[in-house]
């Protein structure tokens, strides 16, 4: 009986000890058990390879087989020992001679037994489902987020006010570069994008005002065409059109960031101008 770990069911919970001098009874009455009720409390041994459920006497009864067997491969997980064999009752023999269990139960009758082609079964559906949740995320997950509040007063009049300088920026671009002949509107492909830019930055205005979902695809639209003409004034407005239309802060940056800078060169030529040239 060396080596043994006891435990004791109370108020519906298994409790353990381990490397203790006391027995049963002693550890009963430590938790403040009644001994009135001690005979029907179901208690036990996890020894030499086996969990031993018994009562009053190492005895056992329909009460304690029905716990066992709703526990036993609960007590073995938790012992993280699949090994346990699941017993009932407790033959003492003959003075001197090795105790032994009365009854086992076969692994296949505890609750929650699975067999090995079940187990397998189950670890392929659960990789499967794993797979598919890791698809589903995928598929949810958007190609590019968008972070302005199109729904917000204040970003719907800072966003008609914005592409309205991008339209008027886009039509100084086309008389600066139509009379130069420097962009054919004869040609079918040029005309095609003069269309898209200023097609898609007028529906954009529209949109934002209408609230529709579909603003920006107008814009990236506008925005596509306005780069795919080469022309630096139009790159500009597809650059800025599609950071506004992602995050209309990236483009506030931009403007904060340009009149910073344009502060410093103007105070660096107010310097130099006060200083005057030097002398030769």
């Amino acid at each position: 009986m060396n080596n043994k770990l006891l435990f004791i069911v109370m108020d519906g919970e298994i409790k353990f000890l381990k490397d203790s001098t006391m027995d049963h009874k002693e550890w009963y009455q430590s938790l403040g058990g009644s001994m009135d009720q001690y005979d029907q409390v179901i208690r036990g041994y996890v020894m030499e390879g086996k969990i031993i459920y018994f009562k009053a006497n190492l005895n056992y009864d329909d009460e304690v087989i029905s716990f066992a067997l709703k526990t036993g491969l609960k007590m073995k997980l938790q012992l993280h020992d699949m090994s346990l064999k699941v017993c009932c009752g407790i033959d003492p023999g003959h003075d001197g001679s090795k105790w032994e269990p009365i009854l086992i139960l076969n692994d296949e009758d505890l609750e929650g037994y699975k067999t090995k082609e079940e187990l397998s079964k189950e670890k392929e559906e659960k990789v499967k489902q794993q797979q598919m949740d890791a698809l589903k995320d995928t598929d949810t997950q958007p190609v590019m987020e968008f972070k302005n509040d199109e729904h917000d007063p204040k970003f719907i009049k800072m966003a008609t006010n914005f592409t309205l300088i991008m339209l008027a920026t886009a039509f100084l671009s086309k008389l600066i570069l139509i009379p130069g002949q420097t962009m054919a509107v004869s040609n079918r492909w040029n005309a095609l994008l003069v269309l898209a830019q200023f097609g898609g930055l007028i529906l954009s205005i529209v949109g934002y005002n209408k609230k529709m979902s579909k603003t920006k695809v107008f814009a990236f639209v506008a925005a596509v065409a306005s780069i795919f003409m080469f022309d630096f004034l139009d790159i500009v407005v597809g650059i800025l059109t599609g950071l506004f239309t992602i995050d209309h802060t990236m483009v506030l940056k931009i403007k904060d960031t340009s009149v910073k800078v344009f502060k410093k060169v103007s105070q660096w030529v107010q310097e130099v101008s006060s200083k005057g040239l030097p002398k030769k």
